[in-house]
């Protein structure tokens, strides 16, 4: 059953990602689509060149969604530094990812999916880089404005909140929170069951909800 359900959950990410690969918006952010369907380098070289790959289309196009995946790839890299003790690196490439993370956010802040990016990436950061307050902030108003997204989106939001619960050392909150995603849908299993420091591909929901509505400029 179980590799019953890890092929049906291929095929759709599949099936989403081809829905991005063959629109006219992928065109104008090949990168993003890049990222999407393979997921950001581990090997260090790889991940700096896709990462200045993902600013230069961000300048050619303006599309702020080539701006958080370029963010996206200064964080990992910041943890990349962080993690053979290159502090020094590792703070410069964060405090650069962050600021242009959050400028992609307060340029346009009434834009939910932008903000649901930032929580994206936020809530899957290791601690010691995170900003688990940043994602209590966005959950929050994400999960206010919750209409906008499909049942499944809003339990990966729920999913996030506690996570950032956790880093933010608010155990008997992340407790709840968990027992409320787990008694709400089949889906809570799926969360218990997951690696807590692994961080997911992306899936069909947010490609259909997130991503293509940001690449056409909704």
């Amino acid at each position: 059953m179980a590799q019953m359900r890890k092929y049906y959950w291929s095929l759709w990410v599949g099936l989403a990602c081809y829905m991005v690969a063959n629109t006219a918006y992928a065109m104008t952010a090949p990168e993003v689509d890049k990222v999407i369907q393979r997921g950001l380098p581990e090997q260090s070289d790889a991940l700096e060149k896709t990462t200045q790959a993902l600013f230069q289309e961000f300048e050619k196009t303006k599309n702020v969604t080539s701006l958080i995946f370029y963010s996206y790839g200064m964080l990992r890299q910041a943890n990349h530094f962080s993690a053979v003790n290159d502090f020094i690196h590792a703070s410069e490439y964060a405090k650069t990812g962050f600021f242009y993370l959050d400028e992609a956010v307060d340029s346009h802040e009434e834009n939910l999916r932008i903000r649901y990016l930032r929580v994206r990436i936020d809530a899957y950061l290791p601690a010691v880089i995170g900003r688990c307050v940043v994602t209590l902030d966005d959950t929050n108003r994400l999960l206010k404005e919750k209409n906008v997204f499909n049942n499944d989106i809003v339990k990966h939001i729920e999913y996030m909140r506690y996570r950032a619960l956790v880093n933010c050392n608010q155990p008997q909150q992340a407790e709840l929170l968990m027992e409320k995603i787990k008694a709400q849908t089949s889906m809570g299993a799926n969360y218990q069951n997951t690696d807590f420091h692994a961080e997911p591909e992306w899936d069909m929901n947010e490609v259909t909800q997130v991503i293509i509505p940001l690449l056409k400029g909704e």
